[in-house]
């Protein structure tokens, strides 16, 4: 298990060259990759995005590089554009009634005047100062998101914890709580009876009473939500496994399901605590298992 939410940065220099990688990520249903690279660069995109799904396959992910080579320049003149631009200058000037050569500088920042015949994505050690960074960053991203992860399963297994006693609290009351109702219904069913006069309907209003009384019987949510329950913390306690994260959102849903029945059906005022802590907590873990991937 792991984090959506990690960083992971690396910064190296060799061959004159300095190269940073920084890489941030957070939680997404799906893989999102923005990246921000010199366009010079261009060429390794393809690499960033192959390099990056063998560590990651959810969430939203940021990258930045940045590099800084300090070689001599390999230039060249293109002979034809300082012409040209020569040549469009002088035109200008001759309109404008100035005299004089223009400024040889002016001409040389042209664009394409002096061109670079550097090819990056050819370069031995450009690519592999990019390669060995990017890794570095991978790494220490992933370390980050097992190690945030660590702190998510403790949260998430407290809360399972602290569901249990409150489901083993609501189970002492279903017992009483279920004589209580039946025998203050079988009291006002005694007035009615003696107050209307009708034919076997004592007999009619005690099989309805077993039918309403049985409807408030939370045996089978109990049980299935103490299923969920062992569920979810058999998937956290899994050898080291990845994106598990649809896994514990689905548990949590079905545990908030039975969580919402069994309050719908057994709330008072000696319940209601547990059912609310019962409640708070499983919605707790569906926000943070959004995280998890």
């Amino acid at each position: 298990m792991k984090s959506m939410t990690g960083f992971g940065k690396s910064h190296k220099t060799q061959s004159n060259i300095e190269c940073d990688i920084e890489i941030k990520s957070v939680n997404g249903r799906y893989l999102d990759l923005k990246t921000y690279v010199p366009r010079e660069l261009s060429f390794f995109e393809h690499t960033l995005r192959k390099e990056l799904s063998k560590y990651v396959s959810r969430g939203t992910i940021e990258i930045r590089v940045n590099t800084n080579d300090l070689r001599e320049p390999k230039v060249r003149l293109n002979e034809s554009k300082l012409r040209k631009y020569h040549e469009i200058i002088l035109q200008a000037q001759k309109v404008l009634g100035i005299k004089g050569d223009p400024p040889l500088e002016y001409i040389l920042e042209e664009p394409g005047v002096i061109q670079s015949v550097n090819q990056l994505d050819e370069d031995p050690d450009m690519l592999q100062i990019l390669q060995e960074t990017l890794s570095e960053a991978l790494n220490n991203l992933q370390s980050s998101m097992y190690k945030e992860a660590v702190d998510i399963k403790e949260v998430l297994m407290n809360s399972m914890h602290q569901i249990l006693p409150a489901i083993k609290r609501i189970s002492k009351q279903i017992h009483p709580f279920k004589e209580e109702l039946f025998n203050n219904m079988m009291k006002r069913s005694h007035e009615i009876v003696n107050t209307y006069k009708l034919e076997n309907m004592e007999q009619r209003i005690v099989q309805e009473l077993a039918i309403y009384i049985d409807k408030y019987d939370i045996q089978e949510e109990m049980s299935r939500l103490e299923s969920h329950i062992s569920t979810f913390l058999d998937t956290l306690n899994r050898p080291k496994q990845d994106d598990i994260g649809k896994t514990l959102n689905f548990i949590s849903q079905e545990m908030q399901r039975e969580a919402n029945t069994l309050g719908s059906k057994f709330s008072n005022s000696k319940t209601f605590p547990d059912i609310l802590i019962i409640k708070e907590e499983i919605e707790k873990c569906r926000e943070i298992v959004q995280n998890v991937a």
